[in-house]
């Protein structure tokens, strides 16, 4: 048994992406390295973690680390996907083995987070839902307003003017640079509209993602054309954008705690010093909050500050929206 990544075994890749592939159900119409080029880029092989028996591959684990920035305070955040197990060597605790090496090789992050709907299997590693999210589906009008194109085709000035809209916008999210968008142009299987208002790009959205997201709007630059959007398909945004909502409230992601101090730090810039962490002991954090000592679990901290079903008293902090581009 031998616990190795694709930098260091790339002759592993076409067996992991059709381990992968096989683990979700992929039709021959998609690709997992394409539909999640940042995780399965060459360049993220040493965060793509293998476990090979007898020069087969049993496991994989992927990480995509990523920084989120609070004011003036970034954080670092390790992202994971790509989660696959041979499902002849199921049962037998060799996901439990590969993931607890994965989870304390990035243990100095911040938070660690990962898209599942296998909620009792990820609780065991502390994993608890997490990121408030609504889903919009009650288009009533024919489309209007954008235009289809794709990120390869804009010029520089164009890929400016998207990191300006993404970048302004009151909600948290996932820090990109230029260089980041152009690797998001290598995810093939999701389509861009752009608004343009006098010639320059004024707002735009990402639709589908080959197998994963096939009909959602999975990135919006700004929900000020919410009106115009949601002609396109379903929306998933982090706050209310139409009332009465008379949806479920969903989560977008499950959440760990990574580095405590780092952790209580982000809690802090987070929630604009409102909440400040004490401790956190085994399965229970100790905080403060507007001059009171309150003790909860760690799955009722996580979701009553992150949500779904979020605290009243946090209900005017600005959400953290983790769209489906960069979801792994």
């Amino acid at each position: 048994m031998k616990l190795t990544n694709l930098a260091e075994s790339p002759v592993y890749y076409d067996d992991t992406i059709k381990l992968i592939e096989k683990s979700f159900d992929y039709t021959c119409d998609n690709r997992f390295d394409i539909d999640f080029y940042p995780l399965m880029r060459k360049e993220n092989h040493i965060n793509c973690h293998l476990l090979v028996i007898d020069n087969k591959v049993v496991a994989h684990v992927g990480v995509l680390l990523k920084t989120i920035t609070i004011d003036t305070q970034t954080f670092n955040i390790a992202m994971y996907g790509g989660i696959a197990v041979d499902e002849q060597e199921r049962g037998k605790g060799y996901f439990k083995n590969i993931f607890n090496e994965v989870l304390n090789k990035y243990k100095d992050n911040c938070i660690h987070l990962l898209w599942s709907d296998h909620l009792e299997m990820y609780e065991k590693f502390n994993f608890y839902p997490a990121i408030e999210q609504f889903e919009y589906n009650d288009s009533l009008e024919d489309a209007f307003g954008f235009e289809p194109t794709t990120l390869a085709q804009l010029s520089q000035t164009d890929l400016m003017s998207l990191d300006s809209i993404y970048s302004s916008q009151d909600d948290i999210r996932v820090d990109r640079s230029i260089n980041d968008w152009k690797t998001l142009s290598k995810i093939t299987s999701t389509q861009l509209y752009i608004k343009r208002i006098d010639g320059r790009i004024s707002n735009y959205f990402f639709m589908n993602k080959g197998e994963d997201l096939n009909g959602v709007v999975i990135e919006a630059g700004s929900f000020d054309d919410f009106e115009e959007i949601k002609n396109f398909g379903i929306v998933w945004s982090p706050e209310f954008l139409d009332f009465p909502y008379e949806g479920d409230v969903l989560y977008a992601a499950v959440l760990k705690i990574g580095d405590e101090v780092e952790f209580k730090k982000f809690i802090s810039a987070y929630t604009d010093n409102e909440i400040d962490i004490k401790n956190i002991i085994k399965e229970d954090i100790d905080f403060s909050f507007e001059g009171s000592d309150f003790n909860l679990s760690q799955n009722e901290f996580i979701t009553g500050v992150f949500g779904p079903s979020r605290f009243n008293e946090l209900e005017d902090i600005f959400p953290i929206y983790i769209s489906g581009l960069d979801s792994i």
